[in-house]
C-alpha cells in the first residue's frame, strides 16, 4: 500500500522536532556555563534539517525521468536532521575578578546561549511538532474514510 508511505512525512517531522527540542534543552542546561578560555566554554548548538530522500527520488534526480519512470511512484520520506552545528556567535568576556575561573586579567567567558532565544525556538519546535501531529491525524482519518468507501 503506497499511500501508507505518506505517513512517513509527518512522523519524520515529529521525530526531527523532538530531536530539536532535546538540543534546545541541552542549550538551556548549559546557559550558565563559563570558562577561563573562550574555546573551553559551551557553545550553543543548532539543528540543521534537510529533506530525507529515498533511493527512488535520488534516482529520479540523477538518472533522469526515462530511467526512473520504471518505478510506480517517487517516494519521499520527509525530514531528517543532517547535523548539529555550533552557533557562530562569539562568546562574551565578562569582568569578574572574584570568579575562580577568571584569567589573569579578571575575565571569564560566558556561553553564547540566550535563554529568550531558546524559549522562542522551543515554542516554534513545539508548534511544528503539533502541526505534524495534526497532519498525521488528518491523513489517518482520510485513510480510514477511504477504507469505508465500499461499506454500505
Amino acid at each position: 500500500m503506497a499511500f501508507l508511505s505518506s505517513f512517513d512525512i509527518p512522523v519524520s517531522g515529529m521525530t526531527a522536532e523532538q530531536f530539536r527540542l532535546d538540543i534546545i534543552g541541552q542549550n538551556i542546561a548549559n546557559a550558565d556555563d563559563y570558562a577561563t578560555e573562550a574555546e573551553d566554554v559551551y557553545k550553543r548548538q543548532m539543528v540543521v534539517f534537510s529533506e530525507d530522500k529515498s533511493f527512488k527520488r535520488i534516482l529520479w534526480t540523477k538518472m533522469g525521468q526515462h530511467v526512473a519512470k520504471r518505478f510506480n511512484y517517487v517516494q519521499l520520506k520527509g525530514v531528517e536532521c543532517t547535523q548539529v552545528v555550533e552557533d557562530p556567535t562569539p562568546v562574551s568576556p565578562v569582568y569578574s575578578p572574584d570568579n575562580p575561573y577568571a584569567d589573569e586579567n579578571g575575565y571569564v567567558y560566558h556561553t553564547n546561549v540566550d535563554i529568550a532565544v531558546e524559549e522562542m525556538d522551543a515554542m516554534e519546535a513545539s508548534n511544528m511538532y503539533n502541526a505534524n501531529v495534526e497532519v498525521f491525524n488528518l491523513m489517518k482519518s482520510m485513510a480510514s474514510a477511504a477504507l469505508r468507501i465500499g461499506q454500505g
